[in-house]
């Protein structure tokens, strides 16, 4: 069971850096990172704090969220989100490190680059999904919403992307009077990312076999 477990983490953990090079390949192609990102993303570019800072600060938030919406119904080990939200905030600023040197010029190689990101996001969440530990944290908190307002789960997450969406508009116009981190590519990655995800996840059927010849 402990070869299992230490399998499952090493899975989460590649799909938490898969996912950080995504979002970091999003905001090099600079057609709008991924919904959950934007915010922190704009955040960055007006604070001298990283945009993996920005992510576990709005990431443990949602915990913190998490915990008064479900109260006694919030299981103490969700709390081990947090190490999982640090985790992933450094693997974002690594990544950012690694694409820096990118240059990436016209548009259609900036449309190149906006969907690999999806395709990279959407296998990192989909490892994660398969190595069914933790949930990041927004979702999780999507989760919680959607159990305390009975409203199905797929509903709230639309309208959470969407607020995260419409959050860093408005943060964007109020520090910089622009539109930063939030384009059209940031559209897509809210349509294409779950499809993507569809399309991994049955494919990834070998993991469940590597769990369970661990077990």
């Amino acid at each position: 069971m402990k070869k299992e477990t230490a399998t499952r983490i090493t899975v989460m953990i590649l799909g938490l850096f898969i996912m950080s090079l995504g979002i970091a390949c999003s905001t090099k192609a600079g057609l709008g990172t991924t919904p959950i990102s934007c915010v922190p993303y704009v955040l960055s570019q007006g604070f001298h704090l990283s945009f993996g800072t920005f992510t576990f600060l709005m990431n443990s938030l949602f915990v913190v969220f998490e915990y008064f919406l479900l109260k006694d119904k919030f299981e103490t080990y969700q709390w081990l989100q947090i190490p999982l939200i640090f985790v992933f905030s450094v693997f974002t600023d690594l990544s950012m490190i690694l694409v820096n040197d990118l240059i990436i010029t016209g548009y259609i190689f900036q449309w190149i680059f906006c969907l690999m990101s999806c395709v990279l996001v959407a296998f990192g969440i989909s490892l994660l999904l398969k190595a069914n530990l933790l949930m990041m944290a927004g979702d999780a908190l999507v989760r919680a919403i959607s159990e305390v307002t009975k409203i199905q789960f797929g509903y709230v997450k639309v309208g959470f992307d969407s607020t995260m969406v419409l959050t860093a508009v408005l943060v964007s116009w109020v520090m910089f009077a622009d539109l930063v981190g939030v384009r059209e590519g940031t559209v897509a990655a809210a349509i294409l990312v779950g499809l993507i995800v569809k399309f991994f996840v049955p494919r990834l059927g070998c993991l469940d076999r590597i769990f369970t010849r661990k077990t």
